[in-house]
Protein backbone atom coordinates (compact mmCIF):
# COMPACT_ATOMS: atom_id res chain seq x y z
CA UNK A 1 0.00 0.00 0.00
CA UNK A 2 1.54 2.97 -0.91
CA UNK A 3 1.77 6.17 1.54
CA UNK A 4 -1.83 8.10 -0.48
CA UNK A 5 -3.66 4.61 -0.60
CA UNK A 6 -2.91 4.46 3.45
CA UNK A 7 -4.38 7.86 4.03
CA UNK A 8 -7.32 7.12 2.03
CA UNK A 9 -7.91 3.75 3.34
CA UNK A 10 -7.31 5.45 7.04
CA UNK A 11 -9.90 8.54 6.04
CA UNK A 12 -12.60 5.66 4.87
CA UNK A 13 -11.65 3.41 8.22
CA UNK A 14 -12.98 6.82 9.80
CA UNK A 15 -15.93 7.87 7.99
CA UNK A 16 -17.42 4.78 8.39
CA UNK A 17 -16.46 4.21 11.91
CA UNK A 18 -15.25 0.43 11.58
CA UNK A 19 -13.00 -2.31 9.62
CA UNK A 20 -14.11 -3.62 6.12
CA UNK A 21 -14.24 -6.68 4.16
CA UNK A 22 -10.39 -5.69 2.72
CA UNK A 23 -9.44 -3.84 6.16
CA UNK A 24 -8.49 -4.28 9.75
CA UNK A 25 -6.55 -1.93 11.94
CA UNK A 26 -5.41 -2.96 15.23
CA UNK A 27 -3.33 -0.62 18.09
CA UNK A 28 -0.99 -3.88 18.84
CA UNK A 29 0.27 -1.72 21.44
CA UNK A 30 0.75 -5.14 23.77
CA UNK A 31 2.12 -6.79 20.84
CA UNK A 32 0.42 -8.49 17.88
CA UNK A 33 -3.01 -9.30 19.00
CA UNK A 34 -3.64 -13.08 18.16
CA UNK A 35 -6.68 -12.59 16.50
CA UNK A 36 -4.79 -11.39 14.16
CA UNK A 37 -3.86 -14.33 12.31
CA UNK A 38 -7.37 -15.27 11.69
CA UNK A 39 -7.31 -12.37 10.43
CA UNK A 40 -4.53 -13.29 8.00
CA UNK A 41 -5.84 -16.74 7.19
CA UNK A 42 -9.34 -14.66 6.55
CA UNK A 43 -8.02 -12.20 3.83
CA UNK A 44 -5.77 -15.65 2.25
CA UNK A 45 -8.96 -17.31 1.70
CA UNK A 46 -11.06 -14.67 0.36
CA UNK A 47 -9.93 -11.73 -1.97
CA UNK A 48 -6.82 -10.32 0.33
CA UNK A 49 -6.69 -7.71 2.75
CA UNK A 50 -4.73 -5.09 4.25
CA UNK A 51 -3.87 -5.44 8.11
CA UNK A 52 -2.97 -1.96 10.13
CA UNK A 53 -1.18 -2.38 13.11
CA UNK A 54 -0.49 0.88 15.31
CA UNK A 55 -3.91 2.26 15.17
CA UNK A 56 -6.67 2.41 17.43
CA UNK A 57 -10.17 1.34 16.19
CA UNK A 58 -11.61 2.45 19.69
CA UNK A 59 -10.37 6.07 19.54
CA UNK A 60 -11.82 6.94 15.35
CA UNK A 61 -8.49 4.73 14.26
CA UNK A 62 -6.11 7.27 15.83
CA UNK A 63 -2.17 5.90 16.15
CA UNK A 64 -1.98 4.34 19.10
CA UNK A 65 0.05 5.94 22.06
CA UNK A 66 3.33 3.26 22.71
CA UNK A 67 2.88 1.05 19.86
CA UNK A 68 6.57 -0.33 18.80
CA UNK A 69 6.59 -0.49 14.59
CA UNK A 70 9.72 -2.45 14.89
CA UNK A 71 8.91 -5.11 17.31
CA UNK A 72 5.81 -5.34 15.47
CA UNK A 73 7.37 -5.42 12.56
CA UNK A 74 9.74 -8.53 13.74
CA UNK A 75 6.89 -9.95 15.58
CA UNK A 76 4.59 -10.32 12.13
CA UNK A 77 7.96 -11.61 10.00
CA UNK A 78 8.27 -14.10 12.45
CA UNK A 79 4.92 -15.64 13.02
CA UNK A 80 4.99 -15.94 8.73
CA UNK A 81 8.68 -17.54 8.44
CA UNK A 82 8.66 -21.31 8.92
CA UNK A 83 11.94 -22.51 10.97
CA UNK A 84 13.34 -25.11 12.09
CA UNK A 85 11.65 -26.55 15.24
CA UNK A 86 9.19 -23.56 15.02
CA UNK A 87 6.16 -23.38 13.30
CA UNK A 88 4.42 -20.20 11.53
CA UNK A 89 1.53 -18.72 12.93
CA UNK A 90 -0.39 -19.97 9.81
CA UNK A 91 -0.24 -22.52 7.29
CA UNK A 92 0.19 -22.32 4.57
CA UNK A 93 2.08 -18.92 4.66
CA UNK A 94 0.09 -16.48 2.08
CA UNK A 95 1.53 -14.35 -0.40
CA UNK A 96 2.37 -10.89 1.92
CA UNK A 97 4.19 -7.95 1.90
CA UNK A 98 5.06 -6.20 5.56
CA UNK A 99 5.80 -1.98 5.23
CA UNK A 100 6.18 0.58 7.62
CA UNK A 101 3.95 3.50 7.03
CA UNK A 102 3.50 7.01 8.34
CA UNK A 103 -0.22 8.09 9.36
CA UNK A 104 -0.46 11.53 11.33
CA UNK A 105 3.32 11.79 11.70
CA UNK A 106 3.09 8.51 13.78
CA UNK A 107 4.65 4.81 12.37
CA UNK A 108 1.88 2.42 10.94
CA UNK A 109 2.89 -0.85 10.11
CA UNK A 110 0.93 -2.22 7.05
CA UNK A 111 0.75 -6.35 6.12
CA UNK A 112 -0.71 -6.88 2.47
CA UNK A 113 -2.30 -10.18 2.55
CA UNK A 114 -2.93 -11.71 -1.18
CA UNK A 115 -5.22 -14.39 -1.72
CA UNK A 116 -4.13 -17.93 -2.90
CA UNK A 117 -6.45 -19.07 -6.09
CA UNK A 118 -3.45 -21.20 -7.34
CA UNK A 119 -2.57 -23.31 -4.25
CA UNK A 120 -4.13 -26.09 -2.49
CA UNK A 121 -5.80 -24.19 0.87
CA UNK A 122 -7.30 -23.29 3.01
CA UNK A 123 -4.53 -21.04 4.96
CA UNK A 124 -5.57 -21.38 8.98
CA UNK A 125 -4.48 -20.33 12.30
CA UNK A 126 -1.47 -23.09 12.92
CA UNK A 127 -2.55 -23.35 16.55
CA UNK A 128 -5.92 -24.32 15.99
CA UNK A 129 -6.09 -27.25 13.22
CA UNK A 130 -7.55 -26.51 9.85
CA UNK A 131 -11.30 -27.38 10.78
CA UNK A 132 -11.25 -24.34 13.89
CA UNK A 133 -8.55 -22.21 12.34
CA UNK A 134 -9.54 -21.53 8.78
CA UNK A 135 -11.76 -18.62 8.24
CA UNK A 136 -13.40 -16.24 5.54
CA UNK A 137 -13.89 -12.51 5.58
CA UNK A 138 -17.28 -11.40 5.77
CA UNK A 139 -17.69 -7.77 5.87
CA UNK A 140 -15.91 -6.13 8.78
CA UNK A 141 -15.69 -10.25 10.39
CA UNK A 142 -13.85 -13.09 10.13
CA UNK A 143 -15.83 -16.44 10.21
CA UNK A 144 -15.14 -20.28 10.50
CA UNK A 145 -15.32 -22.16 7.34
CA UNK A 146 -17.88 -24.93 6.74
CA UNK A 147 -16.64 -28.43 6.38
CA UNK A 148 -17.85 -27.93 2.62
CA UNK A 149 -15.80 -24.89 2.11
CA UNK A 150 -12.68 -26.61 3.24
CA UNK A 151 -13.07 -29.66 1.46
CA UNK A 152 -12.98 -27.14 -1.90
CA UNK A 153 -9.82 -25.03 -0.82
CA UNK A 154 -8.51 -28.34 -0.32
CA UNK A 155 -8.79 -29.96 -3.94
CA UNK A 156 -8.97 -26.31 -5.92
CA UNK A 157 -6.30 -27.67 -7.99
CA UNK A 158 -6.76 -31.67 -7.81
CA UNK A 159 -8.48 -33.13 -10.81
CA UNK A 160 -10.35 -35.63 -8.32
CA UNK A 161 -12.40 -37.73 -10.97
CA UNK A 162 -16.51 -36.95 -9.38
CA UNK A 163 -17.72 -36.71 -12.68
CA UNK A 164 -16.53 -40.94 -13.18
CA UNK A 165 -18.24 -42.37 -9.93
CA UNK A 166 -20.32 -45.01 -10.77
CA UNK A 167 -24.00 -43.91 -10.38
CA UNK A 168 -25.10 -46.51 -7.34
CA UNK A 169 -27.98 -48.51 -8.50
CA UNK A 170 -27.93 -47.44 -12.47
CA UNK A 171 -27.62 -50.29 -15.42
CA UNK A 172 -26.51 -49.47 -18.73
CA UNK A 173 -30.56 -49.26 -19.53
CA UNK A 174 -30.66 -46.08 -17.51
CA UNK A 175 -28.75 -44.26 -20.68
CA UNK A 176 -30.58 -43.34 -23.70
CA UNK A 177 -29.81 -45.98 -26.21
CA UNK A 178 -31.00 -43.71 -29.48
CA UNK A 179 -28.89 -40.38 -28.13
CA UNK A 180 -25.68 -42.83 -27.51
CA UNK A 181 -26.18 -44.21 -31.34
CA UNK A 182 -26.25 -41.08 -32.44
CA UNK A 183 -23.01 -39.90 -30.03
CA UNK A 184 -21.06 -43.46 -32.16
CA UNK A 185 -22.49 -42.64 -35.66
CA UNK A 186 -21.13 -39.07 -35.46
CA UNK A 187 -17.51 -40.18 -33.95
CA UNK A 188 -17.71 -42.53 -36.69
CA UNK A 189 -17.91 -39.52 -39.48
CA UNK A 190 -15.49 -37.66 -38.20
CA UNK A 191 -13.02 -40.60 -38.17
CA UNK A 192 -12.39 -40.56 -34.12
CA UNK A 193 -10.40 -43.15 -32.71
CA UNK A 194 -12.60 -43.51 -29.32
CA UNK A 195 -14.49 -46.13 -32.38
CA UNK A 196 -11.51 -47.25 -34.60
CA UNK A 197 -10.85 -50.53 -33.79
CA UNK A 198 -13.07 -50.87 -30.94
CA UNK A 199 -15.23 -54.85 -30.74
CA UNK A 200 -18.38 -53.19 -29.35
CA UNK A 201 -20.55 -50.33 -28.38
CA UNK A 202 -19.73 -51.49 -24.99
CA UNK A 203 -16.15 -50.90 -25.74
CA UNK A 204 -17.10 -47.36 -27.37
CA UNK A 205 -18.75 -46.58 -24.26
CA UNK A 206 -15.85 -47.28 -22.46
CA UNK A 207 -13.24 -44.92 -24.00
CA UNK A 208 -15.85 -42.35 -23.97
CA UNK A 209 -16.42 -42.81 -19.87
CA UNK A 210 -20.13 -43.44 -20.26
CA UNK A 211 -20.13 -46.77 -18.67
CA UNK A 212 -16.86 -48.22 -16.48
CA UNK A 213 -15.64 -51.94 -17.19
CA UNK A 214 -18.65 -53.29 -15.72
CA UNK A 215 -20.82 -51.08 -18.30
CA UNK A 216 -22.52 -49.53 -15.07
CA UNK A 217 -23.18 -46.10 -15.93
CA UNK A 218 -20.71 -43.15 -14.67
CA UNK A 219 -21.72 -39.76 -13.51
CA UNK A 220 -21.08 -38.12 -16.80
CA UNK A 221 -22.33 -40.79 -19.22
CA UNK A 222 -25.39 -40.14 -17.14
CA UNK A 223 -25.81 -36.57 -16.79
CA UNK A 224 -25.00 -36.31 -20.57
CA UNK A 225 -26.75 -39.35 -22.15
CA UNK A 226 -28.96 -40.62 -19.63
CA UNK A 227 -32.71 -41.34 -19.52
CA UNK A 228 -33.40 -39.29 -16.32
CA UNK A 229 -30.74 -38.54 -14.46
CA UNK A 230 -32.74 -36.91 -11.41
CA UNK A 231 -33.35 -40.68 -10.47
CA UNK A 232 -30.32 -41.10 -9.51
CA UNK A 233 -29.50 -37.72 -8.33
CA UNK A 234 -32.90 -35.78 -7.53
CA UNK A 235 -31.41 -32.15 -6.95
CA UNK A 236 -29.50 -32.00 -10.38
CA UNK A 237 -31.58 -29.93 -12.51
CA UNK A 238 -32.17 -26.12 -12.74
CA UNK A 239 -34.53 -24.11 -10.72
CA UNK A 240 -35.19 -20.61 -13.23
CA UNK A 241 -37.68 -18.42 -11.14
CA UNK A 242 -39.08 -14.88 -12.32
CA UNK A 243 -38.75 -12.40 -9.90
CA UNK A 244 -41.31 -9.29 -9.58
CA UNK A 245 -38.39 -6.96 -8.54
CA UNK A 246 -34.41 -6.57 -8.33
CA UNK A 247 -34.52 -8.61 -5.35
CA UNK A 248 -35.63 -11.67 -3.93
CA UNK A 249 -39.12 -10.99 -2.36
CA UNK A 250 -39.20 -11.46 1.71
CA UNK A 251 -40.78 -14.88 2.10
CA UNK A 252 -44.00 -13.31 3.47
CA UNK A 253 -44.57 -10.91 0.51
CA UNK A 254 -47.72 -11.76 -1.72
CA UNK A 255 -46.02 -12.28 -4.46
CA UNK A 256 -42.79 -14.44 -4.45
CA UNK A 257 -42.11 -15.12 -8.11
CA UNK A 258 -44.05 -14.66 -11.31
CA UNK A 259 -42.68 -17.38 -12.64
CA UNK A 260 -40.94 -20.56 -11.88
CA UNK A 261 -39.63 -23.92 -13.77
CA UNK A 262 -37.56 -26.98 -13.13
CA UNK A 263 -35.67 -28.20 -15.94
CA UNK A 264 -34.87 -31.82 -15.42
CA UNK A 265 -33.55 -34.66 -17.86
CA UNK A 266 -29.89 -35.08 -19.56
CA UNK A 267 -27.47 -32.22 -19.60
CA UNK A 268 -28.69 -31.01 -23.17
CA UNK A 269 -32.30 -30.93 -22.57
CA UNK A 270 -31.93 -28.94 -19.41
CA UNK A 271 -29.95 -26.71 -21.39
CA UNK A 272 -32.31 -26.10 -24.20
CA UNK A 273 -35.38 -25.98 -21.98
CA UNK A 274 -33.30 -23.78 -19.05
CA UNK A 275 -32.70 -21.07 -22.16
CA UNK A 276 -36.39 -21.38 -23.37
CA UNK A 277 -37.61 -20.70 -20.12
CA UNK A 278 -35.41 -17.75 -19.68
CA UNK A 279 -36.07 -16.47 -23.18
CA UNK A 280 -40.30 -16.96 -22.21
CA UNK A 281 -39.77 -14.17 -19.32
CA UNK A 282 -37.37 -11.58 -20.99
CA UNK A 283 -38.78 -8.35 -23.10
CA UNK A 284 -37.78 -8.50 -26.73
CA UNK A 285 -35.79 -5.26 -28.36
CA UNK A 286 -35.78 -4.07 -31.91
CA UNK A 287 -32.32 -3.68 -33.44
CA UNK A 288 -31.44 -1.60 -36.07
CA UNK A 289 -28.68 -2.96 -38.37
CA UNK A 290 -27.83 -0.63 -41.15
CA UNK A 291 -31.35 -0.20 -42.86
CA UNK A 292 -33.15 -3.60 -41.91
CA UNK A 293 -34.24 -4.27 -38.18
CA UNK A 294 -34.97 -7.20 -36.40
CA UNK A 295 -36.84 -8.48 -32.87
CA UNK A 296 -34.39 -10.09 -30.87
CA UNK A 297 -34.22 -10.96 -26.80
CA UNK A 298 -32.87 -8.29 -24.77
CA UNK A 299 -29.65 -10.96 -23.73
CA UNK A 300 -28.36 -12.64 -26.49
CA UNK A 301 -29.38 -16.39 -26.91
CA UNK A 302 -25.37 -17.58 -27.29
CA UNK A 303 -25.07 -15.80 -23.76
CA UNK A 304 -27.72 -17.27 -22.04
CA UNK A 305 -26.65 -20.91 -23.28
CA UNK A 306 -22.99 -20.24 -22.18
CA UNK A 307 -23.67 -19.21 -19.07
CA UNK A 308 -25.97 -22.07 -18.74
CA UNK A 309 -24.17 -24.71 -19.75
CA UNK A 310 -20.95 -23.40 -18.08
CA UNK A 311 -22.45 -23.71 -14.47
CA UNK A 312 -23.69 -27.60 -15.34
CA UNK A 313 -20.24 -28.00 -16.39
CA UNK A 314 -17.83 -26.72 -14.30
CA UNK A 315 -20.31 -27.24 -11.22
CA UNK A 316 -18.79 -29.17 -8.34
CA UNK A 317 -20.76 -33.12 -8.57
CA UNK A 318 -19.19 -33.91 -5.48
CA UNK A 319 -21.56 -36.00 -2.46
CA UNK A 320 -21.40 -32.69 -0.93
CA UNK A 321 -22.53 -30.59 -3.36
CA UNK A 322 -25.10 -32.85 -4.92
CA UNK A 323 -27.58 -32.12 -2.96
CA UNK A 324 -27.57 -28.22 -4.66
CA UNK A 325 -29.15 -27.46 -7.78
CA UNK A 326 -27.94 -24.87 -10.41
CA UNK A 327 -30.15 -21.51 -10.13
CA UNK A 328 -31.17 -19.03 -13.08
CA UNK A 329 -32.69 -15.94 -11.42
CA UNK A 330 -34.29 -13.68 -13.64
CA UNK A 331 -35.08 -10.10 -12.16
CA UNK A 332 -36.24 -6.95 -13.86
CA UNK A 333 -32.52 -5.54 -14.59
CA UNK A 334 -30.37 -8.49 -15.02
CA UNK A 335 -30.37 -12.54 -14.95
CA UNK A 336 -27.98 -14.59 -12.52
CA UNK A 337 -27.05 -17.76 -13.45
CA UNK A 338 -25.52 -19.64 -9.72
CA UNK A 339 -23.90 -22.90 -9.52
CA UNK A 340 -21.93 -24.83 -6.73
CA UNK A 341 -18.43 -25.45 -6.01
CA UNK A 342 -16.42 -21.82 -6.57
CA UNK A 343 -13.77 -21.45 -8.99
CA UNK A 344 -11.62 -24.31 -9.62
CA UNK A 345 -8.07 -25.19 -10.95
CA UNK A 346 -6.53 -21.40 -10.46
CA UNK A 347 -9.47 -19.54 -12.63
CA UNK A 348 -10.37 -16.23 -10.91
CA UNK A 349 -12.76 -13.51 -11.73
CA UNK A 350 -9.62 -11.32 -13.60
CA UNK A 351 -8.58 -14.71 -15.78
CA UNK A 352 -11.57 -16.45 -16.62
CA UNK A 353 -11.92 -14.58 -20.18
CA UNK A 354 -8.14 -15.36 -20.84
CA UNK A 355 -8.60 -18.47 -23.30
CA UNK A 356 -7.56 -20.75 -21.27
CA UNK A 357 -9.91 -23.90 -20.85
CA UNK A 358 -9.83 -25.88 -17.20
CA UNK A 359 -12.37 -27.97 -16.00
CA UNK A 360 -12.60 -29.87 -12.70
CA UNK A 361 -15.05 -32.70 -15.17
CA UNK A 362 -12.40 -33.80 -17.92
CA UNK A 363 -14.46 -36.33 -18.90
CA UNK A 364 -18.30 -34.95 -18.72
CA UNK A 365 -16.74 -31.57 -20.14
CA UNK A 366 -15.25 -33.76 -23.29
CA UNK A 367 -18.60 -35.68 -23.58
CA UNK A 368 -20.49 -32.55 -23.96
CA UNK A 369 -18.62 -31.71 -26.52
CA UNK A 370 -19.69 -34.72 -28.34
CA UNK A 371 -23.66 -35.38 -27.44
CA UNK A 372 -25.75 -32.79 -29.49
CA UNK A 373 -28.71 -30.64 -28.59
CA UNK A 374 -31.82 -31.95 -28.77
CA UNK A 375 -33.25 -31.50 -32.41
CA UNK A 376 -29.91 -29.43 -33.62
CA UNK A 377 -27.11 -30.27 -35.30
CA UNK A 378 -24.57 -28.40 -32.48
CA UNK A 379 -22.97 -29.95 -29.71
CA UNK A 380 -23.68 -28.97 -26.37
CA UNK A 381 -20.43 -27.15 -25.74
CA UNK A 382 -17.23 -26.66 -27.65
CA UNK A 383 -14.46 -26.26 -24.42
CA UNK A 384 -11.79 -24.71 -25.88
CA UNK A 385 -11.87 -21.55 -23.18
CA UNK A 386 -13.96 -19.45 -25.89
CA UNK A 387 -17.44 -19.41 -24.17
CA UNK A 388 -16.51 -16.26 -22.02
CA UNK A 389 -14.81 -14.41 -24.75
CA UNK A 390 -18.01 -14.94 -26.82
CA UNK A 391 -20.01 -13.78 -24.28
CA UNK A 392 -18.66 -10.88 -24.24
CA UNK A 393 -18.18 -10.07 -27.63
CA UNK A 394 -21.84 -10.50 -27.90
CA UNK A 395 -22.63 -8.75 -25.06
CA UNK A 396 -21.05 -5.44 -26.17
CA UNK A 397 -22.63 -5.64 -29.50
CA UNK A 398 -25.84 -5.34 -27.89
CA UNK A 399 -24.16 -2.42 -26.34
CA UNK A 400 -24.81 -4.46 -22.49
CA UNK A 401 -22.07 -4.47 -20.04
CA UNK A 402 -19.80 -7.11 -20.32
CA UNK A 403 -20.91 -10.29 -18.28
CA UNK A 404 -19.88 -10.06 -14.22
CA UNK A 405 -18.63 -12.92 -12.70
CA UNK A 406 -18.76 -13.38 -8.85
CA UNK A 407 -17.35 -15.92 -6.61
CA UNK A 408 -17.16 -17.02 -3.01
CA UNK A 409 -15.68 -20.34 -2.12
CA UNK A 410 -18.59 -22.19 -2.68
CA UNK A 411 -20.79 -20.54 -5.43
CA UNK A 412 -19.82 -18.94 -8.66
CA UNK A 413 -22.73 -16.76 -10.11
CA UNK A 414 -22.98 -14.91 -13.11
CA UNK A 415 -24.53 -11.71 -13.68
CA UNK A 416 -25.81 -10.80 -17.61
CA UNK A 417 -27.68 -7.06 -17.42
CA UNK A 418 -30.78 -6.76 -19.23
CA UNK A 419 -30.96 -4.65 -22.33
CA UNK A 420 -34.47 -2.70 -20.35
CA UNK A 421 -33.87 -0.99 -17.30
CA UNK A 422 -36.29 -1.47 -14.74
CA UNK A 423 -39.70 0.81 -16.13
CA UNK A 424 -37.71 1.58 -18.95
CA UNK A 425 -35.52 4.26 -17.59
CA UNK A 426 -31.62 4.61 -17.86
CA UNK A 427 -30.34 5.99 -14.40
CA UNK A 428 -29.35 9.55 -14.48
CA UNK A 429 -25.23 9.86 -14.24
CA UNK A 430 -23.78 12.80 -11.30
CA UNK A 431 -21.68 15.28 -12.46
CA UNK A 432 -19.24 13.76 -11.11
CA UNK A 433 -19.28 10.86 -13.01
CA UNK A 434 -19.82 12.78 -16.29
CA UNK A 435 -16.34 13.69 -15.59
CA UNK A 436 -15.01 10.38 -15.35
CA UNK A 437 -16.86 9.18 -18.25
CA UNK A 438 -14.99 12.32 -20.02
CA UNK A 439 -11.75 11.76 -18.66
CA UNK A 440 -11.81 7.90 -19.62
CA UNK A 441 -12.46 8.41 -23.10
CA UNK A 442 -9.35 7.83 -25.26
CA UNK A 443 -7.31 6.56 -22.75
CA UNK A 444 -6.56 3.06 -22.53
CA UNK A 445 -6.74 3.75 -18.36
CA UNK A 446 -6.44 5.62 -15.47
CA UNK A 447 -5.79 5.00 -12.02
CA UNK A 448 -8.03 6.68 -9.14
CA UNK A 449 -5.30 9.29 -8.67
CA UNK A 450 -4.69 9.89 -12.39
CA UNK A 451 -9.05 10.10 -12.32
CA UNK A 452 -8.45 12.53 -9.47
CA UNK A 453 -6.10 14.92 -11.11
CA UNK A 454 -8.29 14.85 -14.59
CA UNK A 455 -11.57 16.03 -12.88
CA UNK A 456 -9.60 18.60 -10.47
CA UNK A 457 -11.54 16.42 -7.40
CA UNK A 458 -10.47 14.85 -4.53
CA UNK A 459 -9.97 10.64 -4.54
CA UNK A 460 -12.58 9.93 -1.16
CA UNK A 461 -14.98 11.86 -3.54
CA UNK A 462 -14.74 9.93 -6.31
CA UNK A 463 -14.63 6.90 -4.97
CA UNK A 464 -18.69 6.04 -4.57
CA UNK A 465 -18.84 7.60 -7.99
CA UNK A 466 -16.21 5.40 -9.95
CA UNK A 467 -17.86 2.31 -7.92
CA UNK A 468 -21.28 3.05 -9.08
CA UNK A 469 -20.58 3.42 -12.99
CA UNK A 470 -18.50 -0.18 -12.41
CA UNK A 471 -21.92 -1.12 -10.71
CA UNK A 472 -23.90 -0.01 -13.67
CA UNK A 473 -21.28 -2.16 -16.06
CA UNK A 474 -20.48 1.91 -18.08
CA UNK A 475 -16.43 1.23 -16.60
CA UNK A 476 -14.59 -1.76 -15.74
CA UNK A 477 -11.90 -2.03 -12.95
CA UNK A 478 -8.93 -3.85 -14.30
CA UNK A 479 -8.20 -5.97 -11.07
CA UNK A 480 -9.75 -6.12 -7.81
CA UNK A 481 -11.09 -3.76 -5.05
CA UNK A 482 -7.74 -4.51 -2.92
CA UNK A 483 -5.50 -4.59 -5.75
CA UNK A 484 -2.58 -1.92 -6.10
CA UNK A 485 -2.62 -2.35 -9.40
CA UNK A 486 -6.24 -0.84 -10.05
CA UNK A 487 -7.08 1.19 -13.00
CA UNK A 488 -10.74 1.63 -14.53
CA UNK A 489 -11.97 2.28 -18.36
CA UNK A 490 -14.65 2.43 -20.78
CA UNK A 491 -15.70 -0.84 -21.95
CA UNK A 492 -13.82 -2.14 -25.22
CA UNK A 493 -12.00 1.12 -24.61
CA UNK A 494 -15.47 3.02 -25.31
CA UNK A 495 -15.63 2.04 -28.84
CA UNK A 496 -18.87 -0.12 -29.43
CA UNK A 497 -19.82 -1.64 -32.81
CA UNK A 498 -21.79 1.85 -34.29
CA UNK A 499 -23.79 -1.12 -36.58
CA UNK A 500 -25.96 -1.43 -33.77
CA UNK A 501 -29.19 0.83 -32.55
CA UNK A 502 -31.38 -0.09 -30.34
CA UNK A 503 -34.99 0.55 -29.95
CA UNK A 504 -37.44 -0.39 -27.07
Amino acid sequence: MEEMEILETVNRLRRQRSDDATVEAKSAVGGVPRDVWATVSAFANTDGGDILLGLDERHEFEPAPGFDAQRTIDAVASGLIEKPGERSKVTPVPPNILNRMTVDGAPVVNLRVDPMPDAPGPCFVTDQGISKGSYRRWDDKNVRLSAYEIYLLSHRTEMLGTDREVVDGATVDDLDEDLIQTLIERLRRLGSRAVSGAESEHEVRVRLNLTDKKDRPLLAGMLSAGQYPQQFYPQLFIDVTTHPDIRKSDPGAAVRFVDRRICEGPVPLMVKDAVAAVLSNLRTVHVVDGVSGRDVPEIPVEVLREAITNALTHRDYSVQARGQQVGVDIYTDRVEVTSPGGFWGGVTAENIADGVSRSRNESLAKLLTLVPMPGEDSTVSENQGSGVLLMDSAMRARGLPAPRFEATIDQVRVVLVRGVQTGGAVPELTDKQDEILDALRGQDQMTMRELAQATGRSVPALRPQVRGLVEAGLVEATAPATSRNRAYRLPDGGKYDDRYSVTY
